[in-house]
């Protein structure tokens, strides 16, 4: 064994040792999780058709909205509540924002531990059994209580969705008395016309008088809202109880009770296509306010579709009924539409700042830092294991003592690299389909994907979590296919 090799091997052996041990001391030390404050910085980009409401262009008054969303006290309920409102306040006070008040309805009927975080109503379930097991009929009989109880102080709602991510600043686009609302391909009224006349009699008016609408996302005065809950809600129930309805419409039936409430009310829509976009199927963000992220996102790793089919890449808001998703959701492959690598980087950035994550799947900053570091060392501290030169040490010399050192100091190193490392990952092997091999930062994430500017921090330099604003991140290549991380 030459000398050089010798001391080579020793000073990379205790160099090692050192990174090792301050490595172990980094990993206990906690991160302070701040939430940052509104960003100011989105913009808006004015739809050419619908434009701006004219009631602000002449009295300069801003016609704010309150946005309120029901929920019920589950985990999966909760973790999109905190997520969808944590981008209520990013865009709040954003450019031409008519964005007013916030409240989750929580029709749980008792409060729970996100009170503080949250604006929250109490609102009462329905007597047990009412819903026939179809949970969501608790939604219209929420805001008929919030309607009556509440001090709302803005005359228009906005009725939002757990599952909905606020991309850009939304302004108040109902007008001349209509609403605005998005519409949905599946609310057919025309082709169910003669099930809706059992609730919209032809005295009514035809049945396009319908509008293929949920009652989310739908922007519509307060006063007409009033009018129209108490028959959304007795409507749904007649719906759920009649079978050839019930049958007719499945889990979509309390939108289509909303959609019959409104036309019964008077109260007509502005079809909004660009208030909303829903990923897979929208590849596009473009002029859209909000992202609803209902259905499942599944890929291979060349970024092919394979919806049907779980994907070796995927994202599904069902995969997370139980628990919270982790901080350290890994981006989707190369090749996907820009609308799927839009909807996981705020969703990455709002985990990485929401506090009180359950800790079975908290994964804090200077661990994830730490794995990453222990795992690099331990590819490099491999190949200098000292067994290839025991062919060359002559047995009773001092150098076979030095070796037999050696050989027992890079034991101890291994063990400890490798016991740390599993400490480390113990939490995300359970939660992460991707090997500790696969984590990146936020800053090359960002890079990797060429999606502009990426502010690294919460200004504090305790946050690595990236606050990228939708507005900041470009155009995706659509030949991208290889990736530089």
């Amino acid at each position: 064994m030459g000398c050089g090799d010798f001391f080579f091997t020793l000073l990379i052996t205790f160099s090692a040792t050192l990174i090792t041990y301050n490595i172990l001391i980094s990993a206990n030390a906690p991160l302070k999780q701040e939430l940052p404050g509104p960003s100011t910085r989105s913009s808006l980009i004015v739809d050419p058709i619908i434009k701006m409401p004219f009631e602000r262009s002449s009295s300069g008054k801003k016609r704010l909205f309150h946005t309120a969303v029901t929920a019920s006290d589950s985990v999966y309920n909760t973790w999109q509540c905190r997520v969808m409102y944590y981008w209520y306040m990013k865009h709040k006070d954003g450019p031409n924002s008519e964005m007013g008040g916030f409240t989750r309805i929580l029709h749980s009927g008792k409060p729970d531990k996100f009170m503080e975080e949250i604006p929250t109503f109490i609102a009462q379930p329905l007597p047990s059994g009412m819903d026939q097991g179809y949970i969501v009929l608790n939604r219209p009989w929420a805001f008929v209580q919030w309607l009556q109880k509440a001090d709302i102080k803005e005359d228009y709602i906005l009725m939002a969705e757990p599952d909905h991510i606020i991309v850009k600043p939304i302004p108040n686009l109902s007008k001349g008395g209509l609403g605005a609302a998005f519409p949905f391909f599946y609310i057919e009224p025309k082709k169910y016309e003669s099930v809706l006349r059992k609730y919209f009699p032809e005295d009514k008016g035809p049945i396009t008088t319908i509008n293929p609408i949920g009652n989310s996302p739908v922007i519509v005065g307060k006063e007409s809202l009033k009018k129209i809950a108490p028959t959304w809600m007795n409507i749904s129930l007649a719906m759920k109880k009649d079978p050839e309805t019930d049958k007719a419409f499945g889990w979509v039936l309390e939108m289509y009770a909303y959609a019959v409430s409104s036309a019964l009310h008077g109260v007509g829509n502005i079809l909004y296509k660009d208030l909303m976009i829903q990923p897979p199927w929208d590849t596009e963000v473009g002029k859209k306010f909000i992202i609803h992220y209902t259905y499942g996102c599944d890929y291979d790793m060349k970024g092919k579709l394979t919806y049907g089919k779980i994907g070796e890449w995927r994202f599904d808001k069902r995969s997370y009924d139980n628990v919270a998703p982790p901080r350290n959701l890994p981006l989707p492959p190369p090749g996907v539409p820009e609308s799927v690598i839009l909807l996981l980087l705020p969703f990455k950035c709002s985990m990485s700042n929401l506090r009180n994550q359950d800790p079975s799947v908290e994964i804090t900053l200077t661990q994830r830092s730490a794995i990453g570091a222990v795992t690099k060392f331990r590819q490099i501290l491999g190949p200098l294991h000292p067994f290839g030169h025991s062919a060359i040490v002559v047995k009773g010399t001092r150098l076979e003592k030095i070796y037999w050192i050696l050989v027992l100091l890079w034991i101890i190193l291994i063990v400890i690299v490798e016991s740390n490392l599993y400490l480390l990952s113990s939490k995300v092997v359970k939660i992460s389909m991707y090997s500790i091999h696969q984590f990146e930062s936020h800053a090359s994430l960002c890079n990797r994907w060429k999606l502009g500017n990426c502010n690294i921090g919460a200004g504090n330099g305790e946050n690595e979590a990236c606050l990228c604003t939708i507005s900041e991140l470009t155009r995706i290549n659509s030949d991208q296919t290889a990736t530089n991380g």
